[in-house]
């Protein structure tokens, strides 16, 4: 493998790869090597925008990837516009393999995110990734970058990967119900993203949300749902809502 210069390369990856067999075995995680800082770097690629290290300093850290994010690939919990669950669940997973496949030059930050974890520049990587629908921009306390921004608005006008059903005014990516330990004490809140500029926002609730309990911002082709799981249930004890139908299924 060596280092990526195309993100195009992996564009064309991206959007010709079949999606994940429904009834498929569901695998933890893809092994892959990254430049970190100029050095191998052997990783797990969990998902799309998070790896965890596996060699060098950083052995044993998990990592969020920098100024951009990828669905949840723990279950089929998506709905956007008109691409449904099962769709987006499907181009969750595939990316982490995809990404697996390259070695991409990147560099830490020097920061974490609020659960701890590492945060990563791989340029390139999310270069390709928003090109391709796999990502869409997400700035936290941060300025959205003007380059990946021109590469979404060229994946939404295509209608690749997560934009095929529609383009939403926001885009839900994650639910907190009230009484969740992490939020200690905080208000509940969903985050959703603007599919415009990037820029993300918090909306406050008092809601105690049900496990497998779809929640919505807009309706039907402005709209994008997510079901809400508690983080304690997406790999262990999981719900129906993510289980997986068996090989044969209808």
């Amino acid at each position: 493998m060596v280092a990526a210069t195309a993100p195009t390369l992996l564009v064309l990856l991206l959007v010709a790869a079949p999606p994940t067999a429904w009834g498929a075995p569901r695998l933890h995680g893809s092994p892959g090597r990254i430049l970190l800082d100029g050095q191998p770097t052997e990783v797990r690629w969990t998902d799309g925008d998070s790896f965890k290290v596996e060699s060098g300093p950083l052995k044993g850290f998990g990592t969020r990837l920098f100024g951009y994010n990828t669905l949840e690939a723990f279950g089929p919990v998506h709905r956007i516009a008109g691409l449904g669950p099962v769709a987006l669940e499907q181009l969750a997973t595939s990316s982490a393999a995809l990404l697996a496949a390259t070695t991409w030059s990147c560099r830490t930050e020097g920061k974490r995110d609020g659960y701890g974890r590492a945060l990563i520049s791989c340029p390139d990587a999310a270069a390709a990734l928003v090109l391709a629908g796999h990502a869409m921009v997400y700035a936290v306390e941060a300025r959205p970058d003007p380059a990946l921004l021109a590469l979404q608005r060229q994946a939404q006008a295509a209608g690749r990967g997560m934009w095929a059903g529609g383009v939403p005014p926001e885009i839900i990516t994650s639910l907190h119900s009230a009484g969740e330990k992490d939020l200690k004490g905080k208000p509940p809140y969903d985050r959703l993203c603007d599919t415009r500029t990037g820029l993300t926002r918090l909306r406050q609730h008092r809601s105690s949300y049900r496990t497998c309990q779809e929640v919505c911002v807009g309706e039907g082709p402005l709209g994008s749902c997510m079901v809400y799981v508690p983080f304690e249930r997406r790999y262990r004890d999981r719900p129906g809502c993510l289980l997986r139908p068996a090989a044969g299924a209808p």
